[in-house]
């Protein structure tokens, strides 16, 4: 007898992720675990679209999925043709995990800011009263600022051109009672001049993700200053930034952490619960070292 694959049938929820070019994406081996793990009848898949076809995209989400995370570039581009967003996604600009409800609207969440305090906390990395260098000018750096912030950090914002970042920053500062006064914005050139000392480097820009992962904005000299990195690529698991962290006795964190706990917070968006959490402990070692084995 033919094996007989049954594991979608009509009743199977469907979900997604929404990017430009997905080729080295792991969310659909870890959002498909996470789904097994928690025996749900649902499957996730990578759906790549160029920006001119965003908008049909987006109608076809909303007339046959229950939900989808937003990746690279279209983190704020799909505000538009959201019908209502979460708090923290409005204050940050920018969503990534949808909710499509049972009348077809569209909820966008941010679940990036969970998913980089749990990285944290595992690796034992203070979040208070802290000096902490982010380095992106984007939606991932944008959340990072803002929860930062939120913890009493200050922080400095590394961008290749500060006049472009100056609406990000004045975003940042208007969300704070005290305005801009624990928010610096500076240039890479001038952050490899003056080299300052942070507790925590916060690297938010795809820079170094395969195939290019060769690829780091920063010089040795810089993460030196730095007491703890912390890395959102996760492909490699080891980046150029985190190598050169190590090698100057650094704390390092790499992006695994943030993609798998931002994941199960956006399945608990979708599905109203996750995994009991040893279970879910489990799912995350497991899939990491999977991933170390496989990248």
């Amino acid at each position: 007898m033919a094996f007989v694959d049954a594991r979608i049938d009509a009743r199977t929820r469907r979900f997604a992720l929404l990017g430009e070019r997905l080729p080295y994406t792991w969310s659909p081996q870890i959002h498909n675990s996470l789904f097994a793990a928690g025996g749900h009848n649902a499957v996730y898949l990578p759906l790549p679209v160029p920006g001119a076809c965003l908008a049909s995209a987006l109608d076809t989400l909303r007339a046959g999925f229950e939900g989808f995370n937003v990746t690279i570039p279209y983190k704020e581009a799909v505000i538009p043709f959201l019908d209502e967003l979460s708090p923290a996604a409005s204050a940050c600009g920018a969503v990534n995990t949808v909710f499509i409800g049972r009348d077809g609207g569209m909820t966008g969440h941010i679940t990036d800011g969970v998913g980089i305090l749990r990285a944290l906390q595992e690796a034992w990395v203070d979040q208070g009263g802290a000096d902490v260098l982010i380095v992106g000018g984007g939606g991932t750096a944008r959340v990072a600022a803002y929860e930062m912030l939120a913890r009493s950090n200050r922080v400095t914002l590394a961008v290749r051109a500060p006049e472009r970042a100056q609406k990000l920053l004045a975003d940042l500062a208007a969300l704070q009672k005290d305005g801009a006064e624990r928010l610096r914005l500076i240039s890479l050139e001038e952050l490899e001049q003056k080299r300052p000392a942070f507790d925590l480097l916060m690297h938010c820009t795809p820079v170094g993700t395969a195939p290019d992962t060769d690829a780091c904005l920063l010089s040795r000299a810089v993460v030196a200053c730095c007491g703890a990195v912390m890395d959102v690529v996760y492909n490699p698991p080891q980046s150029r930034l985190l190598q050169m962290a190590e090698a100057e006795g650094c704390k390092c964190i790499n992006g695994f952490g943030m993609l798998f706990y931002q994941a199960a917070e956006a399945q608990k968006i979708w599905l109203g619960h996750l995994p009991p959490a040893k279970a879910l402990r489990e799912l995350r070692r497991d899939l990491e070292r999977y991933f170390q084995l496989n990248a």
